[in-house]
């Protein structure tokens, strides 16, 4: 796969970024040569990060029993992490691409902000959870829903340092897939008991993070 970007697409992206405040760390964490699209991934958020000199990217090459994958959290390549002015538990597994990559620039822009565009009594719900969520939003590149879902779940991450959030694509990592039973994306599992099938609207996302918190 080559990545590659229109202009009118560069430009897009150049002008979402003017919004961007705090520096962004893209944590990049690749394998080796059976890591079919880590080369993809690690020359996609080399492009992004060419938009804004509020961000870099640190790329980690080598096992998932390092340090700083262990220290992350990380368990697949490839993988993205956004740190901002926290160490958010905000993941990518799989490369972003097509409608997932703006799931990917929005998700820097809140982390960079920290502006998250919800209704103030569902911040405060989000940030009232006093128990740690891992959040696994199942998605495919040509799924128009699932960057709103990804989305979604990573703000929740950012708003509540006890709930990590993962963007999984399906395709790639198929065995995840079939674990959590993914037929039709996007598909949320939250604590691997409680799921959730295709975009929800903030309230149900909501009730559905207390649910898991009560299994």
């Amino acid at each position: 796969m080559v990545i590659e970007m229109d202009d009118e697409t560069k430009a897009q992206v150049q002008e979402m970024f003017e919004a961007l405040e705090k520096e962004v760390t893209i944590h990049l964490f690749i394998g080796d040569h059976q890591c079919l699209y880590c080369n993809d991934t690690r020359d996609m958020v080399e492009l992004v990060a060419e938009f804004s000199d509020k961000i870099r990217v640190e790329t980690h090459k080598g096992p998932l029993d390092s340090a700083v994958a262990k220290e992350m959290g990380v368990e697949h390549h490839p993988a993205i992490v956004l740190h901002g002015k926290d160490k958010y538990k905000v993941k990518f597994y799989g490369i972003p691409a097509g409608h997932e990559f703006g799931a990917l620039i929005g998700s820097i822009i809140d982390v960079s902000t920290e502006n998250i565009p919800l209704p103030p009594d569902i911040i405060e719900d989000i940030k009232s959870i006093d128990k740690e969520l891992r959040i696994r939003v199942f998605v495919t590149p040509q799924c128009p829903y699932c960057p709103n879902m990804t989305r979604l779940a990573h703000q929740a991450a950012i708003l509540n340092p006890l709930i990590s959030s993962e963007m999984v694509e399906s395709l790639e990592f198929q065995d995840l897939s079939r674990e959590f039973e993914v037929y039709g994306v996007p598909k949320t599992v939250i604590n691997d008991s409680v799921s959730l099938e295709g975009m929800a609207p903030p309230d149900m996302f909501v009730d559905k993070l207390f649910e898991a918190i009560d299994e």
